[in-house]
């Protein structure tokens, strides 16, 4: 009878083992039926499997539409206007015509980005990067104090071109300008300007009087 009762033992727990397995199934739905493979030298070890059915065994029920948005903006960023372009009475045309006929426009390129109508907004941008980097060329001349009196560019003319680069100061930032740096540096040039040209009369123009005189125009820095 002992021999006998060993002899069941490792029968036993995988008969266990298969009508709990049985039963698992047979509560449950088919989509949530475990299968557990049982190697072929299982019968020859005592194995304990333990299952634990919780409570609500019924299955999970998913959503499985797609999440409706509220607006397409909440994917994408649309930017109607790419490449803005500048107003034909923008004072930015006034102020690079400027420094085109004083000569500080220097490259035929930039010549021809002036004469552009329309002007796209990033054009312009870098009309002023250039502009701007030739005006300050003037600080680094050896001779810079001599240079001052003689150059044709006036503070209001400084005082423009600074205004342009406040203006566009987040995209020059993009375009890899050190803005504060060169606001300083034409800041700089401004008042060596002032202090350089105290006192000096400018011609504006020169016109005839009705009684035959001459009436001439004059503006002092």
């Amino acid at each position: 009878m002992k021999n006998l009762l060993k002899g069941l033992r490792p029968i036993v727990p995988l008969g266990m083992m298969v009508a709990l397995a049985g039963i698992f199934t047979y509560s449950v739905s088919a989509d949530s039926t475990i299968t557990i493979p049982v190697p072929q030298e299982i019968r020859d070890k005592q194995v304990t499997l333990s299952l634990r059915i919780p409570p609500n065994t019924e299955p999970l029920t998913r959503d499985q539409s797609r999440p409706k948005l509220n607006s397409k903006k909440s994917m994408i960023v649309w930017n109607s206007n790419p490449s803005p372009k500048l107003a034909d009475n923008d004072e930015a045309h006034t102020i690079f015509n400027t420094f085109l006929q004083k000569g500080w426009v220097k490259t035929q390129t930039s010549r021809g980005i002036v004469r552009m109508r329309p002007m796209d907004k990033y054009y312009a941008i870098r009309l002023v990067q250039h502009i701007s980097e030739s005006v300050i060329e003037i600080a680094q001349a050896p001779n810079f104090g001599q240079i001052v009196k003689k150059c044709n560019l006036t503070t209001s003319d400084i005082e423009d071109l600074r205004r342009l680069i406040k203006r566009f100061e987040k995209d020059l930032i993009v375009f890899g300008t050190n803005t504060k740096k060169v606001d300083k540096d034409l800041l700089m040039l401004q008042e060596k300007f002032k202090t350089s040209r105290q006192g000096i009369l400018k011609v504006l123009r020169v016109e005839g009087a009705d009684d035959g005189a001459t009436v001439i125009h004059l503006s002092v820095d």
